[in-house]
């Protein structure tokens, strides 16, 4: 299974969970690209089996330059005829959006448009998008927002326990895919 972990990251909380993705992945599928987003990159997202994208959460959406990355994909793979109505699924290909939020005013609330943003990327695709996994991550360099917010003391976060949760997320994803994919073969 060739897999992506494509995602940006700020202050780092999304680095920290999309690496705990990797370090899970390593050995468990056949190929993992691991890349950190930047201006100069260029994915063809139909060369993978499995999408990890993901994201901080910047005013429910992803990063802008996230954003302006996946439009213009989007279009190219639309003027290439790639972009089919109805978004057929297509056999074999399967994503999960990840992102870290803080969630100061309405907790998880504020991170579900930007997952759902990506998710419909994929799906546009024709990728069936597994899950949406949304993680708490501190704000640096604001400490109120980061103990009198919805979630509570939020520092330090992602802590080890909610990388672990992602560990077992990802082992789960996998474990999945490969029970799916021996079926398919047998």
């Amino acid at each position: 299974m060739k897999t992506l972990i494509l995602y940006d990251s700020i202050g780092g909380n999304t680095e920290k969970v999309a690496q705990r993705i990797y370090d899970t992945l390593k050995g468990a599928t056949h190929e993992v690209h691991f890349i950190k987003f930047t201006s100069k990159i260029d994915v063809d997202f139909f060369e993978y089996d499995l999408i990890f994208l993901g994201s901080p959460v910047i005013n429910w959406l992803p990063t802008k330059r996230m954003m302006d990355y996946v439009k213009k994909k989007l279009q190219f793979y639309n003027d290439q005829g790639k972009i089919i109505p109805s978004s057929p699924l297509l056999s074999g290909k399967y994503g999960i959006c990840f992102c870290t939020y803080a969630g100061t005013h309405i907790g998880e609330n504020e991170a579900l448009p930007m997952t759902m943003w990506l998710r419909s990327f994929l799906e546009h695709l024709g990728y069936s998008v597994l899950d949406q996994w949304h993680m708490v991550g501190q704000f640096h360099n604001e400490t109120d927002m980061n103990t009198q917010g919805r979630m509570g003391n939020i520092l330090g976060r992602p802590n080890d326990n909610d990388l672990l949760d992602v560990e077992n997320r990802t082992k789960g994803v996998v474990g999945a895919l490969d029970g799916l994919m021996a079926g398919e073969n047998s």
